[in-house]
């Protein structure tokens, strides 16, 4: 989450934990985590790399992925903005590029321009599908998930399914409007293949489905060790060798972990979704 706070994310402490988490996390979902991965290029984007006139922009941003760089720079500006969804990321896991190499005067990002470079990335791989104008329907057209099936079918073939058909057809401009309105279409077909999306899919609010589970499953966790810690205090600070007086328990971001710290000695005591050992405590 380094890269987003370097990008400038805001987040207000006003609001409810809940409400906190949910744009946290929702801006965590649509950056992309700097490191190596398996890089890809469409056969049809490399042959046109010698004649495109956004050649340079496209070389830059591919070597940026070879070497494990930060992309996000190179995403919408609209990116840390917490009720910006990105339908593509969340039903597809794929992500587009601004073709510059100039940056906003008044952001950390590059200067938002029409062309856009396509990709599909996961956490191990991600592959360049092509170049498109930024304009209707392209962000919810098939061709992106066909240019996967023809050339990278490995990456996808774990979301292929059994079903025939997917009902009804829709068109790129069918399925923005949908995914605007919060729907999710959860299947597509290409050719004889229908696959499922890669993520869950989203609430009507739009939000990520992951975004929500994570969110609550936060919040129990949480409510777990809030409970440990009522019940068994002084257990727990005479195990960590502290002060019951002077000690204070927070859950903290720290680097991409969430924890448990015990601030007045700087201690991680857990990390998310680990409890108190009991049996260690009496």
């Amino acid at each position: 989450m380094d890269e987003a706070f370097h990008l400038g994310i805001k987040i207000s402490s006003s609001k409810s934990l809940y409400d906190i988490l949910i744009d946290y996390l929702t801006i965590y979902h649509k950056l992309i985590p700097s490191k190596p991965r398996d890089v890809f290029v469409c056969p049809q984007l490399k042959a046109d790399l010698s004649t495109h006139p956004k050649a340079k922009e496209i070389r830059t941003i591919i070597e940026i992925a070879k070497r494990g760089g930060n992309l996000n720079p190179f995403q919408s500006k609209r990116l840390l903005q917490t009720n910006f969804h990105d339908h593509m990321i969340t039903e597809w896991n794929i992500y587009h590029f601004h073709l510059s190499l100039e940056q906003d005067k008044k952001t950390k990002f590059v200067k938002q321009v029409n062309s856009l470079l396509f990709a599909y990335i996961d956490n191990n791989s991600i592959a360049f599908l092509g170049v498109e104008t930024h304009k209707d329907g392209i962000f919810g057209d098939t061709k992106w998930w066909t240019l996967l099936h023809d050339n990278f079918p490995q990456l996808i073939e774990k979301y292929k399914n059994d079903a025939r058909d997917v009902y009804p057809p829709l068109s790129a401009s069918d399925r923005q409007q949908l995914w605007d309105k919060g729907y999710t279409t959860l299947m597509v077909k290409v050719k004889d293949c229908v696959y499922y999306s890669p993520n869950i899919g989203r609430t009507t609010s739009g939000h990520n489905m992951v975004v929500i589970r994570q969110a609550m499953s936060i919040l129990d966790w949480i409510d777990s060790i809030s409970e440990q810690l009522d019940k068994y205090y002084d257990a727990v600070c005479n195990a960590l060798k502290v002060e019951s007086a002077v000690a204070q328990y927070k859950v903290i971001i720290y680097g991409e972990d969430l924890i448990l710290a015990e601030m007045s000695s700087l201690q991680q005591v857990l990390k998310f979704n680990e409890v108190f050992d009991l049996s260690k405590l009496r």
